[in-house]
């Protein structure tokens, strides 16, 4: 029994030491036949930074702004009087077209109607009244006239009688009678000559009455026209504010219609920009947000004061375009623009946004790193021809460098002043 428990156990030895023998047997072999690598020896052992050579370009000054488009052309129709909704034409939709003139609301005309006819009614007597003056007025004077004679007349009668009583053909009685006479008739003259002066002012407030009745027939007339509501310009309705049957009341709004073939864009830039940004400036537009689009325009007019809340300044964008165009700038539109200056056009140095870290950019002279503080006049977007790298955020630096050193475009957390390093042009890795 002993001898049958010793074999299984050489077995299982023999068996193990064969097994660990053949592994060492590869791991010799594995060793004595791995490649030799190469060692890198001179610049190939430094580390190797993507570079652009440091030059200045022509760059004209940029500032970016944002603002809202607005129509110059639109109009809140609001209702001009307090009456019902009786019928919405069928182009009178948000959205549809509408010709200067058109109708937009149907309001009940009735009530308008019958202080139309009222006034119209009042003006008639009004008038009446005038040509009645007119008759009295010549009927007063024609009496005032022989009223006159008839004085005359008597004061010719009452002479000769006193001349005849001096010479004693005439009688006291006959004085007396011929005085008391004259005194009647004057007295009739009198009366009559101050009828007929009553007339012209009389027919002046006739006339202010007419005047005044006309008013009220052209108020009245102008309250039915109003139950038309029509469109005052050429555009798109934008909203239609009110319901068949809906009351509505005096100056609220019926619909809105919007031109947008002139588009205004107020651009608010910071307040140092009014130094250099002038009219006639160009700007490139572009919607903020996704599905970015591109317009290209000029300043056309400048705000005289800035803004101290904000401190920004107003610049304003006008442009005129096709409204039903698929490139058109809606109303409403938000959207940012980079104005360039046409005076500003000059040689300055730029760099990569990315290139900036702490205010400070490294540069590699002699193959050694140095960082240098660099102070940043703006910032710009698009991509630069000049450089071959495909940022599209780039710094200008007040800062002048020096042409021939190289600016690391991404500085990593690893690079440190005075290190040596590889350089390897931007050029060369985009080509690759």
């Amino acid at each position: 029994m002993a001898t049958n428990s010793i074999i299984p156990f050489i077995t299982r030895l023999v068996v193990t030491f064969v097994m660990l023998a053949i592994s060492i047997g590869i791991v010799i072999a594995l060793v004595n036949t791995k490649p030799e690598l190469a060692i890198a020896t001179g610049d190939r052992a430094l580390q190797a930074v993507i570079v652009i050579e440091a030059k200045p370009v022509p760059m004209q000054r940029r500032t970016v702004g944002y603002g809202a488009a607005d129509a110059m052309l639109h109009a809140d129709i609001p209702a001009e009087i307090s009456s019902t909704v009786i019928a919405l034409p069928p182009t009178s939709r948000a959205g549809r077209k509408i010709r200067k003139g058109d109708l937009v609301v149907e309001l009940d005309d009735v009530d308008y109607q019958q202080q139309l006819i009222r006034a119209q009614q009042a003006l008639s007597s009004a008038k009446s009244a005038l040509v009645l003056l007119e008759i009295e007025r010549h009927a007063a004077e024609k009496r005032a006239v022989l009223s006159n004679e008839d004085k005359s007349l008597a004061e010719a009668e009452c002479d000769r009688i006193m001349e005849a009583f001096k010479k004693g053909a005439a009688k006291q009685r006959e004085v007396d009678s011929a005085k008391q006479k004259l005194l009647s008739v004057s007295s009739v003259a009198i009366n009559a000559n101050e009828s007929a002066s009553r007339f012209p002012s009389r027919e002046e407030q006739a006339s202010s009455a007419v005047a005044t009745r006309e008013a009220e027939v052209a108020i009245a007339q102008q309250n039915v026209r109003r139950c038309h509501v029509v469109s005052p310009i050429d555009g798109v309705l934008q909203t239609i504010d009110v319901r068949v049957g809906e009351l509505v009341s005096n100056g609220k709004r019926i619909a809105r219609v919007v031109n947008s073939s002139h588009v205004e864009i107020p651009l608010r830039l910071p307040s140092h920009a009014r130094a250099y940004v002038r009219v006639g400036d160009t700007v490139t537009l572009r919607s903020a947000g996704f599905g970015k689009r591109y317009w290209d325009a000029r300043i056309s007019r400048i705000a005289p004061e800035d803004d101290t809340t904000s401190r920004t300044i107003v610049v304003y964008v006008d442009l005129n375009q096709d409204p039903f165009s698929a490139s058109s700038v809606p109303p409403g539109l938000f959207v940012r623009g980079e104005v360039k200056s046409l005076r500003s056009d000059r040689l300055r140095w730029v760099v990569p946004r990315r290139s900036i870290r702490d205010d400070r950019i490294m540069v590699i002279r002699d193959s050694i790193l140095r960082s240098i503080p660099v102070s940043i006049e703006y910032s710009i977007t698009g991509k630069l021809p000049e450089f071959s790298v495909p940022d599209e955020d780039w710094a200008v630096l007040e800062t002048v460098l020096d042409e021939g050193d190289f600016i690391v475009v991404d500085p990593g957390g690893s690079l440190r002043d005075g290190m040596s390093v590889r350089k390897i042009f931007a050029s060369q890795v985009s080509s690759e």
